[in-house]
């Protein structure tokens, strides 16, 4: 897959960068603030590696290490920090310490794990607050006595903050910070003033406007307030790191605020996220008119009636003339960011699905393409033979799932609404169209529960325009071979060049045979499986499967003491997941059967960069599944990062188990 970004905060950069180590430092802040987490750990990485011991590089080295999962590497890089005799005064370095166990509360689902590690947060916040009396240390000291259950301290750490945020904002002579007014709002939220905290919550928002994750990050951590006071009020244990919970607990809030939490979100205006399908413009010749030039006019002024009606903000959809292209052009005139995913290179899905349609729909194919936020193409040049090679109907199939799951992920990580829109006759798909076409996305969809808004297509539109050139059917797959999405997982044994020859036999009957006895006991087995020297790879027919097998192959490796099987104990693993069309044939020469296919090779590609211990998944793999809304497993955003064996930008993220509510 490459993705092409033509946003602005794009994050991208490419160390070294320069003979200033102040360039690394603002380079690795820049990259972490912004989500691009690999690179500001690449970059902090680099500049510790030719500058050495930094304090600024490692204090952003362990936070973006913080956020992408890798706590015990950031705990590592902290306690490094700490080991200087100044350290133990420096209230940032205390701070990333109470945001390291903070983020481990959030994420462990053993509640006496989670537990401990809110109050050892608790314990860096009021260090590094009890050195400086400054708001940031002072209003996370507030979250996290109240996440441990004491209210009464976290109101009275909130008071101070309080007046140290009035006292900054009265002693600023131009325009104060926004994260003041924020943060003035969440303290007054810790003390049940919610006149109040609006108002501070309402500047911010219109200081923040367009910062969308930030504003997010705002109203989610005070709606966990909210569910803390809940909790003090109801007397029963909740699951205080998860979201859904939170939202149930405070809509059933009464006499603190406005009906529970609608006083916060009154606070704040969030632009929606659409996703689209709809049907091409009509073939040249087409017998049984569908979507007629004359009906254009039509279609438009309904989507843009829609798109308005629900504050479009951001669009997911393909680029083929009629509708898509349509659909785009609306959301450009109401300003909002379009997201196009091509099931193929341009030049073969221009050909395929725009340029027989005319060349007017072609310079609007390409004006689409320049003011694009971001195109990604599922099935690059490197996938085909060459750049004409057309889409087939389950890379159709594949991109469509593709857009469908980047519109969930998006709205997952910035918690918007996320709506569904088509452009529909109402029929099923014939010769051929069924598959890959909107009817089956609209099904999906209606599976999902997403409830699409339809504009219809109506017999009375008109009819077709007379033969020009005839369309590009798909790709045809020979007979003899399936052509399906399958889920890839693929696996390097960490430390595999340290087994001697003589533990060959122990890492057979050892490692492989646990592996064999997972597979068994798990009964998530592999479609097929390949072994050579430190690469294990396996394909299943089911995200799932894939999924919840890597998982389970991580955590068997990492408590079993492999000293005690005659290996190295120091041997690990690391996972990256990756899902596409390939081909399922029987081998000919190894008589069973296997797959065939370039999509096979992606996850070889990206796997170099994975830390030990964690388990990767592209772009691709989490998109499929969030349009398929597995409950099982949950994804973080990691950032872009060029891969080590393919010189592009990989979209990465983090795959780990979801943690279910464990309220009683």
């Amino acid at each position: 897959m490459i993705v092409y970004d033509n946003s602005e905060e794009s994050g991208k950069t490419t160390p070294p960068l320069s003979h200033d180590v102040r360039e690394y430092e603002q380079t690795a802040r820049k990259s972490a603030s912004s989500g691009q987490l690999l690179t500001a750990i690449e970059v902090a990485r680099e500049g510790i590696k030719r500058y050495g011991q930094n304090r600024l590089l490692q204090q952003q080295l362990a936070l973006a290490l913080a956020q992408t999962g890798a706590l015990d590497g950031a705990r590592e890089v902290l306690n490094e920090v700490m080991e200087e005799p100044e350290s133990a005064k420096d209230e940032e370095t205390l701070s990333l310490l109470g945001r390291v166990y903070k983020e481990l509360w959030r994420r462990s689902g053993d509640p006496a794990i989670a537990a401990d590690a809110i109050k050892q947060s608790a314990k860096f916040y009021g260090d590094a607050f009890a050195i400086k009396e400054a708001y940031y240390p002072g209003i996370n000291l507030a979250f996290t006595l109240a996440a441990a259950g004491d209210l009464k301290q976290a109101v009275e750490v909130a008071k101070k903050v309080e007046k140290i945020c009035r006292t900054e904002i009265g002693q600023t002579l131009d325009k104060p910070d926004g994260w003041i007014f924020a943060t003035l709002a969440e303290a007054l939220t810790h003390q049940g003033a919610t006149v109040a905290a609006a108002e501070y919550y309402k500047k911010a928002a219109d200081m923040f406007k367009g910062r969308w994750r930030d504003l997010a990050s705002m109203r989610k951590q005070a709606r966990e307030i909210i569910g803390f006071a809940s909790k003090s009020e109801e007397g029963t244990r909740h699951n205080w790191y998860d979201l859904a919970s939170i939202k149930k607990r405070a809509m059933r809030m009464t006499g603190r605020s406005q009906a529970g939490q609608e006083w916060l979100d009154a606070c704040f205006s969030f632009p929606t996220i659409v996703v689209f399908s709809g049907h091409m413009v009509d073939r040249p010749g087409r017998p049984t008119p569908r979507f007629p030039a004359g009906a254009e006019a039509r279609v438009r002024e309904e989507i843009m009636a829609y798109l308005k009606s629900v504050n479009a903000g951001y669009g997911y959809s393909s680029a083929a003339c009629g509708a898509d292209l349509i659909f785009c052009e609306c959301l450009l005139e109401l300003d909002a960011k379009i997201n196009i995913v091509l099931p193929c290179p341009v030049q073969a899905f221009k050909k395929q699905s725009v340029s027989w349609a005319g060349p007017e729909w072609e310079q609007r194919f390409l004006k689409i393409l320049s003011l694009a936020n971001s195109i990604l193409i599922a099935s690059p040049a490197d996938f085909v033979a060459t750049d004409n090679d057309v889409a087939s109907t389950m890379g159709l199939v594949y991109a469509n799932k593709i857009i469908t799951g980047l519109a969930v992920l998006q709205a997952q990580a910035l918690d918007f609404e996320l709506r569904a829109l088509a452009v529909w006759d109402g029929k099923e798909g014939t010769n051929g169209e069924s598959r890959g076409g909107t009817a089956s996305v609209i099904h999906e969809w209606e599976e999902r529960q997403l409830n699409p808004h339809l504009v219809k297509l109506r017999p009375s539109d008109g009819t077709t325009s007379a033969p020009a050139d005839a369309t590009m059917p798909p790709m045809q797959v020979d007979s003899g071979f399936d052509h399906e999405i399958k889920a890839m997982a693929f696996a390097e044994i960490i430390n595999h060049h340290k087994i001697g020859e003589r533990q060959m036999p122990a890492f057979v009957r050892n490692f492989k045979g646990a592996i064999a006895k997972l597979i068994t006991e798990t009964k998530l087995s592999p479609r097929v499986a390949e072994s050579w020297g430190k690469s294990q790879s396996f394909v299943f027919d089911s995200l799932q499967q894939a999924a919840l097998f890597a998982l389970a192959l991580r955590d068997l490796v990492a408590r079993t003491k492999w000293s005690e099987q005659g290996l190295p104990a120091d041997l690990g693993v690391r996972l990256v997941l990756h899902a596409g069309p390939v081909y399922t044939f029987e081998d000919p020469v190894l008589a069973r059967q296997t797959c065939a296919g370039l999509h096979l090779g992606r996850a070889a590609r990206i796997e170099p960069i994975t830390p030990v211990g964690q388990v990767y998944a592209t772009q691709e793999f989490a998109a499929l599944c969030s349009a398929e809304d597995l409950s099982a497993v949950s994804f973080e955003f990691l950032g872009n990062l060029r891969t080590a064996k393919l010189m592009e930008e990989a979209p990465l993220y983090r795959l780990d188990r979801r943690r279910k509510n464990s309220a009683t």
